[in-house]
Parts: C-alpha cells; structure tokens; sequence
C-alpha cells in the first residue's frame, strides 16, 4: 500500500485564555461549554499525538506511522528524538490574553535540563477582533529592569518592558526561541512551531497560575527578535527547522510532485488532494500532510484555495 494525504482528529486543549471561535469560523463540533484555547492539528508529542481519520491507515497514531513508514513520509528530513514528526501544528483561539510567556533556546536548553526542549514557533493571524500581540522586549531594556517589575509582579510594568504589535488577519509573526511574548485577547492564528512544549511563564497577569522567574530569564534574549533569513516572495519565514510559504490555488486540478515532506494548513477554498491509495477534502481550517514518497497524487481545487505549505528541511 502507498502513502497518501493524511488528515487527522484535531486534539482540542482548554485553556483559561480560550474560546469557542473555531466552532464559528471553521465548525467545529467543540467539547460542550469548554474554552478551547489549542487544537492540535498535527502532534506527535507525549502530551498529545495525532490520529489518523481518512484511508486504509485510519486509526493509527502518528508515532506508528512514522514508525512503519517514516522514509516514505518524511524522505531526506529528519525526525527528531525518538523517531517523533519534526513538527507542531495548532490553532489557537485566544479569547483573553495569553500568559507573558519564553521557550528556550539551544542554548538554554543546556542550562536548565530535561525536559526543557528548544521552541521555535510562528504565527499566522486568521482573525483579529482589534487584537494585538506583545513580541521582544522594547529597545534599551535588560534583565535587571525585568527582575525590577518581576520582584512585586507588577504586570503593568512588564508591559512597558515588551513591544506591542496590533494585528490584523493576515498578518504574521516570526516567534525565535528566547523572545518574550503573549497573544492577546480576540485573535486567532495558525502557529507552526517545533515540536515542544516548554513554557516558562513571565506573568499570568494575576490569574494565579504558577510562574517561572528563574527559567524565564534563562531564556529571554534581551534584543528585538530577528526575522528569519530567505522570506520574501511567498515565503513568510525559512529556519532550520521549517519554511513557511502562503500559497493561492485557482480553481482546477494540478499533479503533486514527488517532493520534501510538507502540511498544508487551509486558510480558505475547498477542494480535496487525491492518489490512488486515498484523499483528503480540505477545507478552510483543514490541515493535511503530504507525505515525500506520495505516489501519482493530484490537487482539486473546487473553490480558489489559500493555505500555508510548511515544509521540512531536507
């Protein structure tokens, strides 16, 4: 049997911070009254891992695809420890504000231990009810002017130490591990990021939920976030671990080439991707992975298409 377009049962995950703007944008049958902060839509983590939902491998897990298949699927990419998918896919619905949050680095990584794991992530704005998002500390702030507003936990203070974006749909922002940030209240984004998922929290904002000084500022680089190198064009960012394009599909029928293993998160449209072993409808809030080794597949696009391509470094 060959591979094929893989879809997945999202992984819902209540949050204090979270909605129910999937059920409106996207309809998603959510768990009844939770607030739904992240679904995670392709996951391989112990926390959660993705299960298949369409063709003949229906019912596996990610892991044992991997396991089975891994070549076919992930060609000349690597997974990381353990055999495990190089990836983590979400939607998050921020309904209230985010926590004043860091991941780590490599570097930081090494300082603190297991089970700390490097987080790079990215955002892609789907919605934005006048939101915005707080990224990188603001110019000429260092580490002793954060110990200053954490030592009472003043969380107005922290806010004047971080820079402040508003955002509109479309919008995307680059996340590098060791940049301090917070998605703020009324909007929703697609985040791409490495499969991790070590927070330290710098302020919850006085919602009482723990907070991590020590590690937080283990992490935090005391500089604006950098964008990655090589986006232009399409491509919203490239780093060693992912790229990021935004591609527009018209509507008609195109053949998929054998190529680097890659997810599709649709953004807009419909259509299905298709190749004799089985397809994947997609539509606007549908993620699908494209194995490498996918054999005389083809793309139908049914309704002008948007989506994000991530793709893996080979």
């Amino acid at each position: 049997m060959s591979v094929y377009p893989y879809k997945f049962d999202p992984i819902y995950k209540e949050k204090i911070w979270g909605g129910r703007a999937l059920e409106r944008l996207f309809g998603r049958r959510l768990p009844g009254g939770a607030k739904v902060g992240e679904s995670w839509e392709l996951a391989d983590l112990s926390e959660g891992v993705s299960v298949v939902v369409n063709g003949p491998d229906a019912g596996k897990t990610l892991t044992q695809l991997l396991a089975e298949r891994g070549g076919e699927i992930l060609g000349r990419a690597v997974p990381v420890a353990g055999g495990r998918f190089p990836l983590l896919l979400k939607l998050l619905d921020a309904n209230d504000i985010l926590s004043l949050q860091v991941h780590p680095d490599e570097r930081a990584v090494e300082r603190l231990g297991p089970p700390a794991a490097l987080k790079t992530e990215c955002w892609y704005v789907i919605e934005s009810r006048d939101g915005h998002i707080l990224k990188g500390v603001a110019d000429g702030v260092g580490e002793e002017d954060f110990r200053r507003a954490l030592s009472p936990g003043d969380a107005e203070a922290l806010r004047r130490l971080v820079r402040r974006f508003d955002v509109k749909a479309g919008d995307f922002h680059f996340l590098p591990a060791g940049t301090v940030h917070a998605l703020g209240a009324g909007v929703v984004v697609a985040e791409i990021q490495t499969p991790s998922d070590t927070t330290y929290r710098v302020s919850d904002w006085g919602r009482g939920r723990e907070i991590h000084v020590t590690e937080a500022l283990a992490c935090i680089h005391f500089a604006p976030p950098a964008e990655a190198a090589g986006a232009g064009g399409d491509v919203l960012v490239r780093t060693p671990h992912f790229t990021v394009r935004k591609l527009s599909r018209p509507v008609g029928q195109a053949p998929l080439a054998r190529a680097a293993c890659s997810a599709w998160m649709v953004l807009s449209g419909r259509g299905r991707v298709e190749c004799p072993a089985a397809a994947a409808e997609l539509r606007a809030g549908d993620t699908v992975l494209i194995p490498a080794a996918i054999d005389r597949g083809r793309l139908i696009v049914e309704k002008e298409m948007t989506c994000l391509e991530v793709t893996l470094p080979e």
